[in-house]
């Protein structure tokens, strides 16, 4: 049989409920166990280095639950009249809760952008155009402030709702002041915006806009950075940059060169048809020429002091190799030219055009 309960244990489990389904407890509780979720989650997420997706929601969701565990725990004491509040005071706290609610979801919203960011970057990843990895964070960081600011809205609303209508009045108004105010820096960011559809370049490209030539460093909002081929840095706004006609120099498929070697006018015509084939001869065949377009070498004219033999020749696109193999042809034109005997004019120098 059992014992029947003395009045000593009837009082300590009265003490023991009264402790327990004490509202202050409950809420201490309810912060501790949001707390120790966040942690664990967060100890879960740093080991999923594999999977960023599955990293960001469980790290989002113990964020979320830090704010929302101890939100619903008042919001059911509350609701269940557990803190005893007077009559006169539950409107009040009516409107506090649903203030608390408000800020707890506008958090969790803002907390879960994580995941359709994580899972962008991620695409952003498995593509070759790096200026991805640079929309990634402007679509975050312009995403999380729509859901700041109308969490905003929203939590002014509860308070008083013609407030509201007031706030939204005065971000409209601030809008239109703001866009006159600052149209070259909205007229940035939609050149970036622009920038990045389009994709003229990609970060590390070289690229020439007429009035500065270097290599694509960086793409923010309001600038795109380019360092020199002096060195120098040179940050160029994007509402000028996408309007400019932008010549993409790492894209090109060859480097066309071209030169005049000039020979003196009383060259007989067998030199300077054999002139013509030698220079044909050190151009046939190269591994690092465009297939598709043969070098060309012919006579251009009679200049007033010499016979102009024109060649072209189309390299791929390495200016380092191409600088260097044009050296060499160029020695090598001048050491079969002396061995022929064909005598380059003395009047001007030779002219790339």
């Amino acid at each position: 049989m059992n014992p029947l309960p003395t009045p000593t244990n009837t009082a300590a489990l009265a003490n023991l409920e009264d402790i327990l389904f004490n509202p202050a407890v409950l809420i201490a509780l309810a912060f501790i166990s949001g707390w120790a979720v966040k942690k664990i989650l967060g100890w879960l997420g740093n080991k999923l280095t594999r999977s960023p997706i599955a990293k960001a929601i469980i790290t989002a969701a113990g964020k979320s639950l830090q704010v929302l565990l101890p939100a619903y725990t008042v919001w059911l004491l509350v609701d269940h009249n557990m803190m005893h509040i007077s009559v006169s005071k539950q409107e009040y706290f009516k409107i506090g809760i649903s203030l608390l609610l408000s800020v707890a979801h506008t958090t969790t919203v803002y907390h879960m952008v994580l995941v359709p960011i994580a899972w962008a970057q991620k695409f952003a990843d498995r593509t070759d155009n790096k200026l991805d990895d640079v929309l990634v964070p402007m679509l975050s960081t312009v995403i999380r402030v729509a859901v700041v600011l109308v969490g905003t809205v929203k939590a002014v609303s509860i308070i008083d709702a013609e407030a509201a209508k007031s706030v939204l009045a005065l971000l409209a108004t601030g809008a239109v002041a703001v866009g006159f105010a600052a149209q070259d820096t909205i007229k940035n960011i939609f050149g970036a915006v622009m920038l990045i559809i389009d994709q003229p370049f990609t970060l590390g490209d070289n690229i020439n806009i007429g009035t500065h030539e270097g290599k694509v460093e960086s793409l923010g909002l309001r600038s795109t950075v380019i360092v020199l081929l002096d060195g120098q840095r040179v940050a160029i706004p994007n509402g000028d940059l996408a309007s400019r006609s932008i010549v993409n120099i790492t894209r090109r498929d060859y480097i066309r060169a071209q030169d005049l070697v000039h020979l003196e006018m009383n060259t007989p015509s067998e030199k300077v048809k054999e002139a013509v084939e030698i220079i044909r001869e050190l151009l046939a065949k190269h591994d690092e020429f465009d297939r598709r377009l043969p070098p060309l070498v012919h006579v251009m004219e009679f200049g007033e002091w010499s016979i102009n033999i024109r060649f072209m020749y189309w390299y791929k696109p390495n200016l380092a190799k191409q600088m260097d193999f044009n050296e060499k042809l160029m020695i090598q034109i001048s050491e079969r030219f002396q061995k022929s005997g064909i005598r380059l004019a003395a009047q001007g120098t030779p002219q790339i055009r």
